[in-house]
């Protein structure tokens, strides 16, 4: 009962808003626009969780306005449904998804989908305008009231999270104990902020203020797991200068965290400048490693006072292979993931609406509707929505039956229609039941039109002919596996791994650097190990501990490169020096092992590894800086471990 009272409890919000829109559209507009209650609705769904924006409102009001333009003139005749019905899912996919947010798209598919089921004439247009308007003001409203009075604003909660453990890291450092728990905690934390950080970046920028911030911490939390990881002895318990140090650090971190995002910001830098300037911890690579972080907490601090969670970062420009608009030579590409996905979900709605056109049958719209729903990126949750949309349209057809035969007057249907709205939204996305529950809801408003039967009869036929197109589309057109996206991820692993590494290297030699290019990598490079981490689960016992051995070998190399990155960068003074060319040659050496790896993981062919040198003494005059040597030294060992499990899964 517990559980069933909490999954009430959070479907209320969206069952509240869905039957205000039913029922508020259809007293004011008629029912004619109730089919528009239902992307309404998704965007309340999908939305009500996160903070409450009103510049994406008005972002989401704009698209929605323009994609509702785009249905009407797609229901001016043949031609025109043919010709929208290739371009405008097409288009809808590429700017709005991606791999790492493969359904951005889809409230805006269904609305351009729904809107085409029920065309009005150019005299109805500013009803219907209207009509989507008064929705999305509803919605608004709603989202507001839910983040004031029901949802607690996050507030930056994952870094509030993070700050958290690093307290009692340090605090567990300054005891000599095991941190071993905390530390486990951190990787999990990084995954979520660079979710975060990717749902904030728009069509030109890399993130906006509250993206900004979090990938700011997130540098913060990568750069003290790293540290823990190779400039902490386990089980040392430090003397009592160093246990007075991190003790007077982790208060610092403790007092941040209460007042994240606060009006304290400047005293917590003038605090941390003074704990900065202190002699600090002994050893000297601990002591120039947790200065490195330091700096990054206190540009994290000075981002707080200066930017709004919810404005544009203009000087985070996403680099130009990012830039949708600008990399239009890419949307042709039928290599990319959402491409593929565009042309097959264009050419099934070209085929619906086609249809729909040629045949003029009575509620032929629900084949195109329904082939929407079924087809999904992935051909595997394609073939779950298939056999879920069968399976739940023949229960819903069995019990709309059963309650038409009971129930014949207007106030009824109402009543059933609000009834199965209340266990839809409840029911899980994924289930059957839900297709049981949202079919009796359309058979109760064709019902207003149709005989029972008829209407029975021919919704089982449009979803039998919507399966087989979905199932041929996903069997034949360019579909995507999860077998191959997981190997194409592999590759854009180590992809990722090469283009931060030439940025880096191109610094050395010439000077030139472009950090957003550096921050784009980072924050991808996390989600596709997420993404590679995911599709482990399907994967046999030896591949799931293999790559599961694999992914913190290079999460380590992702992080050294970004800490030689931002020594290179804070010290702009050793460019054309004897640094910048010894760093240079370094970086050169591990792009050929990363290229010799690559060719390893993705082509399952050996290549033979290069001799690293087992000695930090290999880098000559690198050793002035014991902590750039460190990481230096530590990026080839991280190479050769990943070169040696390699070999040990080709002769195991």
């Amino acid at each position: 009962m517990p559980s069933i009272r909490a999954k009430w409890a959070a479907a209320l919000p969206t069952i509240l808003v869905s039957l205000t829109l039913l029922f508020s559209i259809w007293g004011i507009f008629g029912v004619r626009y109730v089919v528009m209650t239902s992307f309404l609705t998704l965007v309340f769904r999908t939305r009500h969780r996160q903070d409450f924006r009103p510049r994406e409102m008005a972002r989401t009001a704009v698209q929605m306005v323009l994609v509702c333009l785009a249905a009407f003139a797609a229901g001016r005749g043949l031609w025109w449904a043919l010709a929208l019905n290739l371009v405008v899912p097409f288009v809808l996919v590429y700017l709005l998804s991606s791999k790492f947010s493969p359904k951005a798209y889809f409230a805006y598919g269904m609305e351009f989908v729904f809107l085409q089921l029920v065309p009005v004439e150019p005299e109805q247009l500013p009803v219907q305008l209207g009509v989507l308007v008064y929705g999305l003001s509803v919605v608004t409203v709603a989202l507001w009231l839910h983040a004031k009075i029901i949802h607690r604003r996050r507030h930056f909660g994952t870094v509030r999270k993070g700050m958290d453990n690093l307290c009692r890291q340090l605090e567990k450092l300054a005891r000599g104990e095991s941190v071993s728990a905390e530390h486990d905690a951190l990787p999990p934390m990084l995954i979520h902020m660079n979710q975060v950080i990717y749902g904030s970046r728009g069509y030109t920028y890399l993130a906006n203020g509250y993206g900004k911030v979090n990938y700011l911490f997130m540098l913060v939390f990568q750069r003290f797991y790293y540290f823990t990881d190779h400039f902490i002895t386990p089980g040392q318990v430090p003397d009592a200068a160093d246990a007075d140090w991190l003790l007077r650090l982790a208060e610092l971190f403790r007092r941040a965290e209460r007042e994240l995002n606060g009006p304290e910001n400047s005293a917590l830098r003038a605090q941390l400048e003074q704990l900065h300037n202190e002699p600090g911890l002994k050893d000297e690579r601990q002591k120039e490693a947790m200065g490195e972080i330091l700096r990054v907490f206190g540009v994290a601090l000075q981002a707080l006072e200066q930017v709004h969670p919810t404005r544009p970062q203009k000087d985070w420009a996403l680099p130009g292979d990012q830039n949708k608009v600008k990399a239009v030579r890419y949307a042709f590409g039928l290599d990319q993931f959402t491409n593929r996905f565009a042309v097959r979900l264009s050419a099934v709605l070209c085929l619906g609406f086609g249809f729909v056109w040629l045949t003029g049958l009575e509620h032929a719209y629900w084949y195109p509707m329904t082939a929407f729903l079924m087809l999904m990126p992935y051909a595997e949750e394609s073939r779950m929505k298939i056999g879920n949309r069968i399976r739940g349209t023949l229960g819903g057809a069995v019990v709309s039956v059963l309650l038409m035969s009971l129930f014949h007057t207007m106030p009824e249907y109402i009543l059933i229609m609000a009834v199965m709205t209340c266990f839809m939204y409840y029911a899980p996305v994924t289930s059957w039941t839900m297709t049981v529950y949202s079919t009796c809801y359309g058979m109760t408003l064709a019902q207003m039109r149709l005989g029972l039967m008829e209407s029975v009869t021919l919704r089982l036929a449009c979803v039998a002919l919507a399966a087989v197109t979905a199932a041929l589309a996903n069997r034949f057109l360019l579909p995507n596996t999860a077998g191959r996206e997981f190997s194409k991820s592999v590759e854009e692993l180590f992809e990722l791994d090469l283009s931060m590494l030439a940025q880096v290297r191109e610094y050395c030699r010439t000077g030139a650097y472009d950090p957003n290019r550096m921050r784009e990598r980072m924050v991808r490079s996390h989600l596709v190990e997420n993404e590679i981490q995911t599709g482990l689960k399907g994967m046999n016992r030896s591949e799931q501990e293999f790559y599961s051995q694999m992914l913190p070998m290079n999460r380590q190399l992702v992080s050294e490169i970004e800490q030689i990155n931002a020594y290179l960068r804070s010290r702009p003074h050793l460019l054309n020096t004897g640094y910048s060319r010894m760093a240079a040659e370094v970086l050169d050496n591990l792009e050929d092992a990363i290229l010799r790896i690559k060719l390893s993981y993705t082509k399952n062919e050996l290549v033979p590894f290069f001799d690293t040198g087992r000695s930090p003494q290999a880098f000559g005059r690198l050793e002035d800086s014991l902590y750039f040597n460190t990481l230096a030294v530590n990026c080839l060992q991280t190479l050769r471990q990943m070169n040696d499990l390699m070999e040990s899964k080709a002769n195991p």
